[in-house]
Formats: structure tokens, sequence, C-alpha cells
């Protein structure tokens, strides 16, 4: 089962019997009182004869006495469960929740989790009411420690009613008014932590940059801290498309799964098999809507296929500076949002106490265990219910290099201090033994002399790679394809340095300055560096993308930095617009900047550095229909030396 954007949540000890039986009586009573689930009655039900009624009556305080004592036994392992809680939007549109409570009255913080993925995908048909019933990622555990903890299902997924939008406005109106709801409870204390892993981690500051909002209405704040797990920052380049291509290995596989739990029917089906259906319908139908045009438009290169008001609307970068509320980030070099995650935390400028997280693993599984296995505790303990515990002391930056052996602590990112170096192409053969259709050199110097190396543009490549096992959020990973891109090379142009003397280490943003001319009018253009072993095993570090016609770039946008004197474009900035879009001349030599996704690694001494130039990416990186007819039969020649210095900028690690 395919994990990627879903937050699989631990698993969890139970609570003691008596805890449980406790649960099973205030569940009964609070789904009477909200109207939920098992409190709904059957039409035609509760018309019984005299003596059936006693005898109810009499069993009744049997069990009621029996239920007592229980829970004089074991009242401090008890918990309050309220499952399918209704919640009615401004629009009539009706959300439903899950909300777990601690055993003592009183007003809690609130651990709130929006999710997409139906937050009873393991129970349907609605018998029980448990926490951690599927893939919403709720952490119920933390009610005994002091906090209500709330999953609800996005409008037009799970119980909740409407269209699945993808986080459209209206949606994100819902998270204002879902707030709301949480400071008006009799249970709540008005201060609300968002957390969640990919989808419920994007929620997480949806949910944060919604609350502003509310602020600025004159509204008290609720979102008081953030823990997102691996959240996308840039909905459009982060992994919807690459380079401005599609990207066809993920984007049909999530569509598929939101589209696949909502399917199943809504958890209200045992109570309300009526209402059940008209949401089953509803979800079936919005989805298929959805998918079928944003999906179907992006490969015919219509309005889906460009950045614009669509996806800024659904990128938490593009308001992230306007939080100012602690938030923890944690992500991947290989994970799906690897080029996000570092972003996010960049933009996070008015959180004075912002914290990231980057290790080696795909979004799939975790990474290296953290210095503090309870930090997480720890941080809604300090911002939540004021804590005296240190967390505001945790580092800004924590990266665990690829091959690395222990995390790293920095303040800021990219590095303070980081030194810039360029290593150049060139065509001398680098004596590497790759097997491509050319292994020229990198060299610390620019060749003198101009010349250059052809290939085709394919249609596609090898999909043993790293790059399908990251794109597929590690669910098509192998061990023979993850740690070795021969095959996929082997349809490329390399470009190998000679055996290091010293290991090398680079840790930041990087830049591929390539200069090319094209038989054709577009071209897809992957750049890919790998750590080639004495063995000849090639092992993607990272990559980046390039639609040959999404060339332009937006200087304002774009970062950079200061080194030696010189202001270096570090991250360029292509605004993949309709209007930015400019076919490519033939024969004429042309200058790409691509960003090649950030990344921190130790690179040994005796293995070289790889830079591998593709035209494909098979399965991730597809170009529109329009843009593969243009490809087709055309031709790319990589130039180096002279006025055409292609180079990669690296981030050596101070």
């Amino acid at each position: 089962m395919f994990t990627f954007l879903i937050g699989m949540p631990r698993r969890r000890p139970a609570p003691a019997g008596g805890g449980e039986m406790r649960s099973i009586v205030v569940r009964a009573i609070t789904r009477a009182a909200y109207g939920s689930r098992s409190g709904r009655r059957r039409r035609g039900a509760g018309k019984t004869g005299g003596g059936a009624r006693m005898t109810g009556v009499l069993v009744r305080a049997l069990a009621l006495a029996a239920i007592a004592a229980a829970l004089a036994a074991s009242a401090a392992q008890a918990s309050v469960s309220m499952c399918d809680v209704p919640i009615a939007m401004s629009d009539g549109t009706v959300l439903s929740a899950n909300i777990f409570l601690p055993s003592t009255a009183g007003q809690f913080p609130t651990i709130l989790t929006a999710t997409g993925y139906n937050k009873d995908a393991a129970n349907p048909t609605g018998q029980d009411c448990e926490a951690s019933q599927g893939i919403a990622g709720d952490e119920p555990g933390l009610t005994e420690k002091g906090y209500a903890v709330m999953v609800f299902d996005d409008r037009g997924t799970g119980g909740s009613g409407g269209k699945w939008e993808s986080w459209d406005q209206r949606t994100q109106d819902d998270y204002k008014e879902v707030l709301s709801w949480i400071q008006a409870q009799s249970w709540s204390n008005g201060s609300v932590a968002t957390t969640g892993q990919s989808y419920m981690g994007i929620t997480s500051f949806l949910m944060a940059e919604a609350d502003v909002a509310r602020v600025a209405e004159g509204k008290p704040r609720a979102v008081k801290a953030i823990w997102a797990d691996i959240p996308m920052a840039d909905a459009y380049r982060d992994v919807t498309f690459q380079g401005g291509s599609l990207n066809a290995s993920f984007i049909p596989l999530w569509l598929g799964l939101v589209s696949g739990l909502s399917a199943l029917p809504p958890a209200s089906l045992s109570a309300n098999p009526e209402e059940a259906a008209t949401l089953y319908l509803e979800h079936l139908l919005s989805n298929l809507e959805f998918s079928g045009t944003h999906v179907v438009g992006a490969a015919l290169g219509e309005e889906p296929a460009y950045d614009g008001p669509f996806y800024r609307l659904r990128s938490p970068v593009v308001r992230a500076r306007e939080l100012t509320v602690p938030v923890v980030v944690q992500g991947g070099w290989w994970d799906l949002f690897q080029r996000g995650e570092p972003l996010l935390w960049e933009s996070l400028r008015h959180s004075a106490d912002r914290v990231l997280f980057m290790s080696p693993h795909y979004h799939i599984g975790s990474g290296p265990a953290m210095e503090d296995p309870q930090l997480k505790q720890k941080w809604f303990a300090h911002w939540l219910l004021g804590v005296e515990n240190g967390v505001q002391k945790t580092p800004h930056i924590n990266l665990y290099p690829i091959k690395g052996a222990h995390w790293e602590h920095f303040t800021r990112f990219p590095l303070p201090k980081t030194n810039y170096q360029r290593l150049h192409l060139s065509g001398e053969p680098s004596g590497s033994g790759a097997i491509s259709l050319h292994d020229g050199s990198l060299t610390s110097s620019a060749a003198s002399s101009e010349g250059g190396e052809e290939a085709p543009l394919l249609p596609a490549s090898s999909p043993c790679s790293r790059e399908t096992a990251q794109w597929t959020a590690g669910g098509a990973s192998t061990s023979a394809c993850d740690t070795n891109n021969v095959t996929y090379e082997a349809s490329s142009l390399t470009y190998t340095t000679a055996p290091l003397a010293t290991e090398m280490k680079f840790t930041g943003l990087i830049t591929g300055d390539l200069w090319a001319k094209l038989s054709s009018t577009d071209a897809t253009l992957v750049a890919v560096l790998s750590d080639v072993e004495p063995s000849g095993a090639s092992n993607q570090i990272t990559a980046g993308f390039l639609m040959a016609s999404q060339r332009a770039i937006d200087p304002k946008l774009s970062t950079y930095t200061k080194y030696n004197g010189e202001r270096l474009m570090i991250r360029p900035w292509h605004p993949f617009t309709k209007a930015s879009q400019k076919a490519v001349t033939p024969g004429e030599p042309t200058e790409y900047k691509i960003e090649i996704y950030p990344t921190s690694v130790i690179i040994k001494a005796g293995d070289r550095l790889r830079l591998t130039i593709g035209t494909a990416n098979t399965f991730s990186d597809v170009p529109s229909l329009p843009t593969l007819g243009q490809e087709l039969g055309g031709t790319i020649t990589v130039l180096h030396g002279g006025h055409y210095d292609s180079n990669v900028l690296l981030p050596m690690a101070p």
C-alpha cells in the first residue's frame, strides 16, 4: 500500500480495559448529543411493549452497574471519543470530525489535523469510534497529556459533504470556520497546534495561514504552533510539474489515492444509509471532475499546464512569510518535496522559532532517528501548555547528510560561510568507464576552446534509477536501481571528475548553467548529480529539470548570494507561465539555468562526482503532447569552453 502523501500513523498502545469501557460509554452519549453514527435512530425503531420495556430497564441497570465498577477502577486511563461530529459551514456544507478529549473535565488546547484521505478509511461502515483508523495521522495518545485531539475530513472527502477541489478558496475558508468552531467549544481553551504528514502537513500550513486571515478580521488567534512532516511548499514546482513538465509518476497515483479513499462508503453508512449514499455519489463525481479536468488539461498543454492563480492559491510558501508562530518542518533529501521543504523554512521570515530537519529518505519511511525522540511532544508542551522544557533552544537548521554519520546543526539555510565552486564541463574523456553516449570531464577550470557533444532528444529513458524511486514516493524503490543510475546514463551525456584526492562535502542550493544547441524548438532537460564509486556504481545524489522553452528567469524571485565580490544566482526562479514560454531557435546557442534541488552529501576520497545531462525521465517527467511533438526526432548539442562555459555551481560546506 502506498503511503506517500498520507502520513501513516505510528502504532500506539491501546488504553487499559477500564479506559476502553469508559470510552464506549462516553461515545454513546456524545454520539447522541452530536447526532452522529450510533446516536442516530433507525426509522421505525423505539416502539416496544411494557414487559419488554421493563426487561430493558433491568438489563440496562445491571449493565450500568458493571460499567460503573469498571470506571471507578480505571478512571485515570479513560478518554472521551466523539466521532462524526458535524461542523456546519457558512455555505451549508457539513464537515465531519473525530474528536478525542482527556478523561478529566476542563478546557484544553487542540492538536488539529485536516485530511483528504478519509479519517475513517479503516472503519468505512462506522461501527467503531476509535482513533488512528486509517491514514489521517491523528495522535490520540496526547489526550492524556492534556490535549484535545481532532481530525476532520476536508470537504468532498471522507464523511464531509461538498466538492473536493484540492485546497481551493472555499476549502481554505472552511479552515477559518473550523478554527472558530473549535474556539467556541466548551472543551477548548482556544489554542491550537496544527500537525500532520504530507497532505496533512500541507494543511497544517494552510490552516495556520487561514488563521492569519481570521486575526486580520478581528478574531482571536487560534494556531499557536505547527509541526509539519514532509510538507509541500509550491504546488506547481515541488511535485506537480518538474521544470514545466507534468510529473506523471506521482500525480496520477495521488489523485487515485484521494479518489480511491473517497470511494469508500462514508462512515455514516450504518447509521444513516440515505445520507451516506448522497455523500458517496457526490465524492465520486467531484473527484472525477477535478482529476479529469486538470490532468487532461496539463497533458494537452492547456491552462493547467502553466503556473498561475490556481497553483499560487494552493502553495503554502506564498503566504508563509505572514506566519509568526513557531514551526517545525521535517523533510528528506529524496522526498517528493525535497525542493520545497528548505524553501518553506527560508520563507518563514517572521517566525522567530522556525526549525528545519532534513535527512536522506523517501516520502515513504523515515530517516535517521532524531537526537531527541520526545521533541515533538516537548514542542506542543512548551507552546501550548507553557511547559519550560528548553525546546525553544532547538537549533534552527538540523541536517543529516547523505552518507553522513550524525546530525549537524546550523543557524540558517543556505548555510553561512558557504564556499561556492564551479565545476566546468569538458569534452575530454574522464576515464571513469561510464557507459554513456559520451563521458566528458568535470574540471575546476573552464576549457579555453569551444566544443560540444550531441545526443538525441528521447521520448523515454531507463526507469531503473533513484529518480523513479523518489517520484513514486519510494513505492518503486529497489536496491539495484536506487544505488546505480548506469542504465539511465546509457542514453545520456555524462561529465565526470577525476577520483577525489580528499573528501568532498557540499550542502545547499545548486545551479546547472548549461549552454546548448537544439535542432528542435523545445526539449526536456534533466541534470543529475551522482556519486560514482570505484566499482563504477553511480549513486544519484539529486537532480533538476527544465523544459527548454521555459528557460525565462524572473530575477526578482531568484535567489542570490555574494561570494568573492560576485553576485551569484544560486536558485533561478522560472515563471512557467504561458507568457514566459518562448520557443527555442533551432541551431542557436542558448543558455539554460537549471535549478538542481538542494541537498547535503559527503563524497569519499577516491569516489568521483558526475553530472548527467538527459533528455527524458521515465516515468516522472512527461512533457505536454504539443511539446513532445516538437521534441521528437530532434537533437541537443551540449556546448562547453570559451563563450559557452557550461558548469555546475556547487555549495561547498564550510
